[in-house]
């Protein structure tokens, strides 16, 4: 058996919660022990609970967080279908511990990760990952990025990468103690025009399984990518970013778009 695999997410039940469902099965197929799962609530840079839908009313306006609310609405009905309610699914369905927390300090968290084991802990969540855990021994942390790193680095880099023009894609990487900045252990890069953000997502989260596994493949053979792309940070867009957004062509979501959400809930 290879080394144990630990997940931390934000409770996110349309496009984490579908991303891990379609993770766990490769890995496992590609012989790794998924240890543990554990959920925290969600967050978007300094915002939580009610106030990330806020946020996203607040910038995008009405008519988009309409559009968003019915696309999450459609995905989590799907997921019901399945029989697929949260992420104690895969305590459930898969035998996989799946522990809800509030903090990523949580002193259980930091108790299982200290053990001698060597392991993989996948990262999909928003909470910055404290130097506590960075410096315990034996544990790898690993990031996705939906941007070619270090370019646009931050949130929600498809909203920069138009603004400047610039190449999309997905990096996947070291968590360091400076934000998405570690080395990188793979990278993609999407020669597309996007519709929207959620047409760039869908073939991100589609994807993501996928890169995943290569990376831990990468990082077990010490094989990282160089960087070749222009370093750059970004912070979360307020309504003057996002009026540039759009006078770039820029949307958030399409109609078109709801005719590929089985990119989300489908099989891999």
């Amino acid at each position: 058996m290879k080394n144990e695999i630990n997940i931390i997410t934000d409770n996110d039940k349309c496009w984490l919660l579908n991303t891990i469902v379609k993770l766990v099965p490769l890995l496992e197929k590609n012989g790794f022990n998924i240890k543990s799962i554990w959920v925290l609530p969600d967050k978007l840079s300094y915002l939580k609970s009610y106030n990330i839908p806020f946020w996203y009313l607040k910038t995008f306006g009405l008519i988009n967080f309409i559009k968003l609310v019915i696309f999450y609405l459609i995905v989590i009905i799907k997921n019901l279908q399945r029989n697929i309610k949260n992420f104690k699914y895969f305590d459930l369905k898969k035998n996989i511990k799946t522990n809800y927390i509030t903090s990523i300090n949580d002193e259980n968290l930091y108790k299982m990760l200290k053990n001698d084991k060597q392991k993989y802990n996948l990262i999909f969540t928003n909470h910055i990952i404290p130097k506590k855990l960075l410096k315990l021994k034996n544990n790898n942390f690993i990031n996705k990025h939906a941007s070619l790193l270090p370019s646009f680095r931050g949130l929600l880099p498809f909203i920069w990468t138009k603004i400047l023009n610039s190449s999309n894609g997905i990096s996947i990487h070291l968590v360091s103690e400076e934000i998405d900045n570690g080395k990188i252990l793979f990278q993609k890069k999407y020669n597309k025009n996007y519709s929207s953000m959620i047409n760039f997502y869908l073939d991100i989260f589609w994807d993501t399984p996928k890169c995943i596994l290569k990376s831990i493949q990468n990082l077990e053979s010490k094989n990282f990518y160089a960087p070749k792309y222009k370093s750059s940070t970004f912070s979360l867009p307020n309504k003057k970013d996002f009026k540039r957004f759009k006078e770039c062509g820029g949307k958030v979501i399409n109609l078109d778009d709801f005719k590929f959400i089985n990119k989300i809930v489908g099989k891999i």
